[in-house]
């Protein structure tokens, strides 16, 4: 990669609160918020240079994180809905159930807030009528595991495609379909919703269910 396209890539802080907290406490903690603002965030393992158009980002001035979980690189900003969790997991196995788990109560969240339709295809996109509105990833150590999902509620899509190559890898389900072809808002789907009401329904709709 040249090194004038060599961008500052930071660490995704946001849920670093939450992680500190269900380490110390060793109990369940869960956070439901808007992301701030245009960023890029990368996987732990992700490939600035494939994932991502670097002149373009660079140009527009977009930041670069990088998350602890794994997976592509992906386009966040204020209208997308973080829904985290950390919790303790006992040993170093069991990744897949958590994953399922944990997936499955954030499904179940959506459906108590009127949002039905939602299904996981993939290994973590979160989708519509075949048409990817989020996504999910897991970093699991020791005794602990943590689960993050982003859900684009009125993203600017156009600004993902902007920023964004194709991934080097992709689910079955995509079919070579470029961003705007393959991913969705949930406002596509449910007229007149927004990130800030999403973010307290589905706070108040998780709460009840929540458990390690």
């Amino acid at each position: 990669m040249p090194e004038d396209l060599d961008p500052t890539v930071q660490p995704f802080t946001w849920d670093d609160a939450l992680i500190e907290s269900a380490l110390i406490k060793k109990i369940p903690q869960f956070s439901c918020y808007p992301f701030p603002y245009p960023a890029i965030v990368a996987g732990r393992g992700s490939s600035l240079s494939r994932e991502i158009r670097l002149e373009k980002i660079l140009e527009d001035h977009i930041p670069v994180y990088r998350r602890q979980g794994g997976g592509c690189a992906v386009f966040l900003d204020k209208d997308c809905l973080i829904v985290s969790t950390a919790f303790p997991a006992e040993g170093f196995s069991g990744i897949r159930s958590i994953f399922a788990r944990y997936t499955h109560w954030l499904l179940n969240g959506l459906k108590r807030t009127g949002i039905n339709g939602i299904y996981l295809d993939g290994i973590s996109d979160l989708v519509i009528d075949n048409h990817k509105i989020g996504g999910s990833c897991l970093k699991r150590s020791k005794d602990f595991a943590y689960f993050s999902a982003s859900i684009l509620v009125s993203a600017d899509l156009d600004m993902m495609g902007h920023c964004l190559k194709h991934p080097p890898r992709e689910p079955e389900y995509r079919k070579g379909r470029v961003h705007h072809d393959f991913v969705r808002n949930l406002s596509h789907y449910y007229h007149g919703i927004t990130v800030q009401d999403l973010s307290l329904y589905l706070g108040e709709a998780l709460k009840p269910s929540f458990q390690a």
